[in-house]
């Protein structure tokens, strides 16, 4: 097992009583401390994120097979029902993203998800209580009213997971989920008084944020509408920017922040909140606009004409709801959209943010099309459409200009690595591989190159007006199932909607060329070392860099935390350090880390499966105290506590965890955090680990993080093979001198070879070392054995605890847990020599009889010799 090597109190108080009175530190450690935070957050997002790919599918190949069948039909019912699996998700991500934040700040802790779920319920149904129906404005829409605001917009409100409230996108989810994550982390170990200890531990988390979301509720409720008006405005003025400005800004903002993993957190506002645009919004000014000056409306394309593309894309609707050329055929359309008892029509309205409305306006393709909405003045897509410029082509060709830059002996070596990643980023839009590359090598290139042109590959698909949505990159399995299938499907019309659709291809066409003659001369007249380019090797071991490497060249794990942090403490109360203390002998006397399979809790018991039941020390968990009765039946060992089980439970969980990284390690470890975690050894003083703890690596003596360690060490494995070869060479063209000059020192190696053998004596023979064990204690405890006691007929019922204070066995100290596991070694070596022992309990013998029970075996082996 390997050691936790720990740094003393003294160090870190110093190195925090250093920065005490200087604000300089202070702000760096606030940075330090900020950016770990931020990371997290957006690596929160990837969950949800995650799961919008499938979801992406199912809604346009079921929108396209649902508008091209006739309605009530069997291929009608079928697009509809994937589409529909597809909406569910995007219409769901205020509460996915609750989840999500909840469990990426408590270490995917189930019992946090479950508890955002419960606060974002909570929040929201204190805001439908006191939600009231306003005065209709003008046009005949319906208003709210809430505390003492009037006459809030209808797009505003809507309904989450069932509930009227404020419509604030992810936004509201993030607070809630950060709140349940910070409630779980504060009080998922915390021991009530007995009187109401059944509510301890994770059962108090729900409760607590129960209570925690009512402020954050008022919160909402007296900002939201304010802020909620300010943020629509910022998304509808933002997209009268001129020549795609705004798809420009963006991607300078949101490239920038990618060496850093903060890019979800910018992007998100813009994609799934009204920061990015609304439709209700967009429908709203139009109105207004018409309204104001009736007669210019309907000389321009929002007047007459918009109304007669309109009804040539959607007859049916217009038909349906008597759409007709004149101010009462748009007020019929408008109403029919804003006050539509549909769900589906009812989430078109509300939907915000530039992926939700191109995802809810590809379910509702009958009602608008991407088209009706850029004459609106909404561009759809500027967010997005842009990356499928340099995704499709531009990196891709720059892998290939990096490739060509390679001296022509160690091309072919690495060709695999560079065609491998340029057609990942093609196929997916995954770009990892070649972006942090050259970030990792010359971060000119990833900000004085990379940066602009993506920018630019934006600009240029923001003039053309594109409207391709896509996941989380723009791959050509995106660009088919958000672009080619919209388009078949009448997601734009008129008759430049193709470019709208294959614009993105003309960008990425474009811009191919650029990053290949931009990268070719930048990596050669740059002597940028890319993967191939150091002609003193042969390019066998070259590879490309990933986030990891980047992150560890700046000293910060994946989180963004520093490797080595000067805020490690190991100061915690009494009272926790024997909480630690307690958790990590149950885990000793259950048999060790290797012999748990599962922890649990329930009301009053702490529940533990294990492998071997018969190597648990329920006495040893006993004497520990807080306990009132262990019972153990096959695998299942449950100790019954009363309420301090709950307590007991998440520690041995975290200790379990790290015990099991080092374990398979195999190496020391050094920490770098806070979090507390005991030793195996329940003598040893109780330490504190983390997961992001530093190992040593046993061939190079390097430190590394846990989770890259095993990558290292494969790598370290492949490049001293040519070596060893190479030395062996060497030996051998030096014949002469080696026998002459080395006969006798390898004649000592030889020698020393069986010695090396035997101290490795790997967990020595078992049968030898438990002999070896017996007759130590047939030695010390020979008095004791000989003076039997035996146990009368009448009292065969006892209980070993009471036939030990008769036979003897409470003088003898040994730990009953090694004795019963040399009786199980001696026990498993009859067994392999296929000799016939008596099988029994060894929990229900006592201590003396578990010795005899092993002189018995011993016997029965040497005399079967």
């Amino acid at each position: 097992m390997a050691h936790l090597s720990v740094r003393k109190d003294s160090e870190s108080s110093l190195a925090s009583t250093e920065h005490k009175d200087h604000k300089p530190g202070k702000v760096k450690h606030f940075f330090k401390g900020i950016m770990p935070t931020l990371s997290k957050l957006s690596k929160a997002f990837l969950l949800p994120i995650a799961l919008l790919p499938i979801a992406g599918v199912f809604l346009g190949v079921g929108a396209a097979i649902a508008n091209a069948a006739d309605s009530q039909t069997a291929l009608w019912y079928f697009g509809t029902v994937l589409n529909k699996m597809g909406d569910v998700c995007f219409g769901n991500l205020p509460i996915l993203f609750t989840m999500s934040v909840a469990m990426a700040y408590t270490k995917d802790a189930g019992v946090a998800a479950l508890t955002a779920v419960v606060g974002f319920l909570v929040m929201n149904g204190m805001q439908a209580a006191l939600l009231g129906v306003g005065t209709p404005d003008q046009y005949g829409n319906p208003t709210w009213t809430l505390l003492f605001h009037k006459d809030i917009p209808n797009g505003l409100i809507t309904s989450n997971i069932g509930v009227n409230s404020l419509n604030t996108g992810v936004f509201a989810g993030i607070f809630v989920g950060a709140i349940a994550a910070g409630v779980y982390n504060k009080f998922h170990k915390t021991q009530l008084p007995q009187a109401i200890s059944f509510f301890s531990g994770t059962k108090l988390v729900p409760i607590i944020t129960f209570f925690a979301v009512i402020p954050l509720s008022f919160i909402f409720m007296i900002l939201w509408p304010w802020i909620g008006k300010g943020l629509a405005t910022f998304g509808t003025e933002s997209g009268k920017l001129p020549m795609g400005l705004d798809s420009f800004v963006f991607e300078i903002a949101e490239r920038s922040l990618v060496p850093f993993g903060l890019h979800h957190v910018f992007y998100a506002p813009l994609w799934w909140t009204n920061a990015g645009g609304s439709i209700s919004q967009t429908f709203n000014n139009a109105n207004d606009v018409w309204s104001a000056d009736l007669n210019a409306m309907f000389n321009g394309i929002k007047g007459t004409q918009w109304l007669t593309n309109w009804i040539g894309s959607h007859s049916e609707w217009a038909s349906t709801y008597s759409v007709t050329l004149d101010q009462t055929g748009w007020n019929n359309l408008y109403q029919s959209i804003s006050n539509n008892p549909s769900k589906d029509v009812q989430d078109l309205w509300a939907a915000m943010g530039d992926q939700t409305m191109m995802a809810k306006t590809l379910a509702n393709l009958k009602v608008i099309n991407f088209t009706d909405l850029q004459d609106l003045g909404l561009n759809l897509g500027r967010f997005q459409s842009g990356k499928f410029g340099f995704m499709l082509l531009g990196l891709p060709m720059a892998a290939l200009a990096m490739w060509l830059t390679v001296p022509k002996q160690n091309r072919k070596q690495v060709m695999g690595i560079y065609i491998s990643a340029a057609f990942t980023c093609f196929l997916t839009g995954i770009t990892e591989p070649i972006e942090y590359t050259f970030l990792f090598l010359a971060p000119w290139l990833f900000y004085g190159v990379h940066m602009p042109l993506a920018a630019v590959s934006f600009l240029l698909a923001g003039m053309l007006h594109t409207h391709v949505s896509m996941t989380v990159s723009g791959g050509f399995i995106d660009y088919i199932v958000f672009g080619v299938i919209p388009y078949f499907s009448g997601a734009v019309s008129g008759s430049d909607g193709w470019l709208s659709m294959f614009g993105v291809l003309f960008v990425s066409v474009g811009m191919g060329p650029i990053y290949f003659f931009a990268f070719y001369f930048a990596v050669k007249y740059g002597k940028v070392m890319v993967p191939g380019r150091d002609t003193s090797t042969d390019g066998a071991d070259a590879k490309l860099f990933t986030k990891d490497d980047y992150k560890a060249q700046h000293g910060q794990n994946r989180d963004g935390s520093p490797l080595e942090s000067n805020s490690y403490t190991s100061s915690k109360s009494a009272v926790e350090t024997a909480r630690y203390d307690k958790a990590a002998k149950i885990i000793h006397f259950l048999g060790g880390q290797t012999n748990v399979v599962d922890v649990d809790a329930c009301a009053s018991r702490l529940r533990v499966t294990v492998k071997d039941s018969s190597i648990v020390n329920k006495d040893g968990i006993m004497s520990l105290g807080g306990s009132t009765g262990a019972l153990i039946r096959g695998t299942s060992v449950q100790v019954i506590y009363g309420g301090e089980q709950e307590a007991i439970k998440p520690r041995m969980i975290e200790i379990l965890s790290i015990q099991r990284k080092q374990a398979k390690m195999g190496v020391s470890a050094v920490s770098n955090s806070n979090t507390p975690i005991a030793s195996t050894t329940p003598s040893l003083k109780v330490m504190l680990v983390d997961e992001n703890m530093m190992v040593d690596c046993p061939k190079c003596g390097e430190k590394f993080q846990v989770e890259l360690i095993n990558d290292h060490m494969k790598q370290k494995s492949v490049t001293k093979k040519p070596t060893a070869k190479k030395i062996v060479a060497k030996k051998e063209t030096t014949k002469p001198v080696v026998k002459k000059a080395v006969a006798k020192p390898v004649a000592k190696k030889e020698t020393t070879k069986p010695v090396a053998k035997k101290t490795a004596a790997k967990p020595v023979d078992a049968h030898k070392e438990s002999a070896d064990f017996l007759k130590n204690v047939e030695a010390k405890y020979k008095k004791e054995l000989a003076a039997k006691k035996p146990v009368k007929s009448a009292d065969k019922n006892m209980s070993s605890a009471q036939r030990a204070k008769v036979d003897g066995s409470d003088s003898i100290t040994e730990a009953r847990s090694e004795l019963q596991k040399h009786a199980n070694q001696l026990r498993k070596v009859a067994k392999d020599r296929k000799i016939k022992v008596k099988n029994v309990n060894l929990r229900d013998m006592t201590k003396k009889e578990l010795i005899t029970y092993m002189q018995t075996i011993a016997n029965t082996i040497n005399s079967a010799k």
